[in-house]
């Protein structure tokens, strides 16, 4: 004779909701699993945040294409600003700070310096002006000095002793 086989079917067991006890599910519309269907809760109401549009105040303050800025803006205390990154052989940097500014080369020589303190300024190149205006300059050392006089409109040549007169304004011209 033949074995015959019973099967009967898988008892599923009721599975709460994650994160919510038996006690606070609510029965939702008309269907039921077990006991009850189960809700996830509310969810808080909350306000979407703000938008911020950074395209608009982007193009009001800086016209990219020309690379101009287009108003003015109030710089805030802060401790340095560095301009490019210096990689030896490849760029140099300039470097602004309360104290000066200086830059340095690709091969890591400063060419430019100034002094926030005393005001002194150095160049490592050639410095050049279309004009120059100064009260007087005096070039040289003790004992041989040649002072430009822009106020007297004048260039003095001094061996120490004697000042000689080079060129000097006279009512007329030179």
């Amino acid at each position: 004779m033949s074995e015959v086989k019973t099967y009967s079917p898988t008892v599923i067991e009721d599975i709460q909701f994650p994160g919510i006890s038996q006690s606070d599910s609510t029965v939702v519309g008309g269907g039921s699993i077990g006991k009850g269907s189960y809700d996830p809760g509310e969810i808080p109401e909350r306000a979407f945040p703000s938008q911020t549009i950074a395209n608009d105040v982007i193009s009001d303050s800086f016209d990219t294409q020309n690379r101009r800025i287009l108003m003015e803006y109030e710089f805030a205390k802060s401790g340095a600003i560095q301009i490019g990154e210096y990689e030896s052989g490849v760029t140099g940097d300039i470097r602004i700070s309360p104290s000066g500014i200086t830059a340095r080369n690709s091969a890591g020589d400063t060419t430019f310096t100034l002094d926030a303190t005393t005001g002194d300024a150095t160049f490592k190149g050639t410095v050049a002006a279309g004009s120059l205006i100064a009260g007087r300059t005096d070039i040289g050392v003790a004992n041989g000095n040649v002072y430009i006089d822009g106020a007297n409109r004048r260039i003095i040549i001094s061996d120490g002793t004697n000042d000689r007169i080079l060129l000097g304004y006279q009512s007329g011209g030179f």
